[in-house]
């Protein structure tokens, strides 16, 4: 199964700007935020990782809570986490305005 999905990269900021903590805890992991904040352009992070977590479901044929999707780089290659396994079929792009991702399951 495939899954995409493309977001505009002020929306997410804009939630995150907007709902703070309660935002980020409802959507992404601790190792997730812990990432984007070590990263140079965050914004554009974040919303990889949105894009990312749609995209996998969007692959699953159903919705799962957000956090129960963990996406993880290991030397540049993104990967999703998932029920204790490792989904490697992912590829994630992003520039200033839009993030994009794409999952194969």
């Amino acid at each position: 199964m495939v899954g995409i999905d493309i977001v505009d990269v002020s929306r997410v900021a804009g939630l995150a700007e907007r709902y703070g903590r309660k935002f980020l805890e409802k959507v992404y992991t601790d190792g997730e935020i812990r990432q984007v904040g070590m990263k140079r352009r965050a914004r554009e992070t974040m919303a990889g990782k949105f894009a990312a977590k749609e995209a996998f479901m969007k692959a699953l044929g159903h919705r799962v809570p957000w956090k129960a999707i963990e996406v993880v780089s290991t030397g540049g290659r993104p990967y999703v986490r998932y029920e204790g396994k490792r989904f490697e079929g992912l590829s994630i792009s992003h520039e200033r305005t839009y993030a994009v991702a794409v999952v194969m399951i």
